[in-house]
């Protein structure tokens, strides 16, 4: 079982105040744009729930549920962001992760944690797509996308990243997943949709 006070030993190694891991404090989510749009967590469990509250809390659901956390760093200036945000991370190719991760997206610019665990991580590029092991030893990012891309790779890539790190749940086949061929009219989510 993880406590907080692991969780505050994480915080504290990436030079976080220990305060931030207090009952009920949450990090600012950023309002306003493309990513408020993103499905949160009252969505059915057949769908993807991006988190709200911020990366830290994320990070808290991930290591209490022992899932890996995706996280989704992007900039509101980065037009790539915002295209990510609007037509792909919607596309129900994603969907196909369902259950086996926490979703978030982080600002690095508006939200410490992911600022704290960007600087760590030694990302330079937005958007970047980092999954991170629940571990409360050490931030551990076991998988990185960088750059964009659409959304049926997106998932092909975490979805092999999950299976060998040992996060993809028992029993679930990743070839009975279903596989999604509608057309979804100015979405992202196929290679041939980026090219368009």
């Amino acid at each position: 079982m993880f406590t907080i006070g692991r969780i505050a030993g994480l915080i504290a190694a990436l030079a976080l105040p220990v305060l931030a891991v207090t009952a009920g404090t949450t990090v600012a989510q950023p309002a306003g744009d493309a990513f408020d749009q993103l499905p949160g967590n009252e969505l059915p469990a057949r769908q993807i729930g991006w988190a709200k509250g911020g990366t830290l809390e994320a990070f808290k659901k991930a290591v209490e549920n022992v899932k890996p956390m995706v996280v989704v760093f992007g900039s509101r200036e980065s037009g790539y962001s915002q295209t990510l945000a609007q037509k792909v991370l919607p596309c129900p190719h994603l969907n196909q992760l369902a259950g086996t991760a926490v979703f978030v997206y982080g600002p690095p610019q508006e939200d410490e944690f992911a600022r704290r665990m960007a600087l760590h991580l030694k990302l330079t590029d937005f958007p970047t797509i980092s999954v991170i092991a629940p571990r409360t030893d050490v931030l551990t990012e076991i998988f990185r996308m960088e750059g964009f891309f659409d959304a049926e790779t997106i998932a092909r890539d975490l979805r092999a990243a999950f299976e060998r790190g040992g996060y993809w749940p028992k029993g679930l086949s990743p070839a009975a997943l279903p596989q999604h061929k509608l057309a979804y009219p100015n979405m992202i989510c196929t290679r041939d949709a980026a090219r368009r």
